[in-house]
């Protein structure tokens, strides 16, 4: 993928872990003069890989008892239609969307284990 879609996936997956975990994010993080910052507690890593690695890893991190969140190619064509959207992954098997992100949450041990065969995300 590009990097704008790159971008765009890893922003729309990282929204749905942070609902399913609330640790997360921290409630309200402001500076002096009351602007809001990112409160976000954990590291975000954002890696590269194939199709096939990226569902493989959602059915692993699974096999584990994470949680772990998708986002797939025919959903990133429904731009603002999330009703479409849900329609289509109600209907469809696990998988069978061509999975382009993943959002795994989880101690980090594991999920470092989950992502060895992953490179860092260069752009």
């Amino acid at each position: 993928m590009e990097a704008g879609a790159v971008a765009n996936a890893a922003a729309i997956v990282m929204g749905q872990p942070a609902r399913i975990d609330a640790r997360i994010y921290a409630d309200d993080v402001r500076d002096g003069d009351g602007a809001h910052h990112a409160g976000i507690r954990f590291n975000t890593v954002v890696l590269a890989g194939r199709t096939s690695h990226l569902l493989q890893l959602a059915e692993s991190a699974r096999a584990e008892g994470l949680a772990p969140v998708v986002f797939t190619t025919r959903g990133q064509a429904l731009s603002n239609s999330f009703d479409d959207y849900r329609a289509m992954a109600e209907g469809a098997c696990f998988g069978e969307l061509g999975i382009c992100a993943v959002g795994v949450v989880g101690e980090d041990a594991g999920i470092r284990a989950l992502t060895k065969r992953f490179s860092v995300y260069k752009g």
